[in-house]
């Protein structure tokens, strides 16, 4: 399911760091934490797995801000209200609990140097989009692909731009990975049997970010802003709009909107 959330911005607190998205996830754990501290534990700390991956099946897009200004790392808020579109990979028997969760809220983003504050406003569960197996889709935030390499004998990883040539294989992997764990372990597509294809369909726009800036965690995720062209089965069309496509989706990566 698809939300989007309407904020008001409070006008004495409206600077944002750029790197606000691992913030915005920590608030949308706490959300589900102070309405079901279970659920909220068994999903920050273990998620979905299936044969040690790990998947928390849910993304956000970047806060959308009509009017704003950038001064260096910090992202300063002229309009009066933003929004923030949320979206989890969910079954019915949840959507009225996740529904309500963001209802009234009021939360602060922000570090050491500022902060902006928001009042939920309003709340809407968006339709969900007619998938058929050729989609073309646009970005609201980063997609990452990691691409595994060896250093010696070091296992290391790089984050690849949409114009690798591996990044298409990679893509679907990480999708069909997801599959496999909502369905159980079975999986009825494999990458290797058409069709698949990805179609990038403008230049990407690489997004470097940081993840817990300023602490000992600290650690840079590169993702891309591009729109693209998918052929795949419709089940997985829709798991990748509703839980993100791509890699760290909980953090903000993945999310898009599909577009005619």
């Amino acid at each position: 399911m698809r939300l989007r959330l309407t904020l008001a911005v409070n006008p004495r607190f409206r600077v944002l760091p750029l790197n606000y998205q691992y913030l915005v996830s920590a608030w949308i754990y706490q959300r589900i934490a102070a309405a079901d501290e279970r659920f909220g534990d068994w999903l920050h700390n273990a998620g979905f797995q299936q044969k040690g991956k790990r998947f928390k099946l849910f993304t956000f897009s970047t806060i959308w801000v009509p009017e704003r200004q950038i001064k260096g790392d910090r992202l300063h808020i002229r309009s009066s209200n933003v929004s923030l579109q949320i979206s989890f990979f969910a079954d019915k028997a949840v959507e009225k609990f996740i529904l309500g969760l963001f209802k009234g809220q009021e939360f602060e983003i922000g570090d050491k140097c500022s902060k902006a504050e928001f009042f939920v406003e309003k709340v809407e569960a968006l339709p969900v989009p007619e998938f058929k197996p050729v989609s073309t889709f646009r970005c609201l935030s980063p997609i990452c692909v990691a691409k595994p390499f060896h250093k010696g004998n070091k296992l290391m990883s790089e984050y690849i731009s949409p114009a690798d040539p591996d990044f298409e294989q990679l893509f679907f992997k990480n999708l069909l990975n997801k599959y496999q764990v909502i369905s159980g372990g079975g999986n009825e597509f494999e990458y290797d049997n058409p069709p698949f294809t990805f179609e990038l369909l403008d230049k990407p726009k690489s997004r470097l970010i940081t993840i817990k800036a300023g602490t000992r965690e600290e650690t840079r995720v590169r993702g891309f802003l591009f729109p693209f062209k998918l052929t795949a089965p419709v089940e997985l069309l829709r798991l990748g709009y509703e839980a993100g496509f791509g890699e760290k989706n909980s953090l903000g990566f993945g999310c898009v909107e599909r577009i005619q």
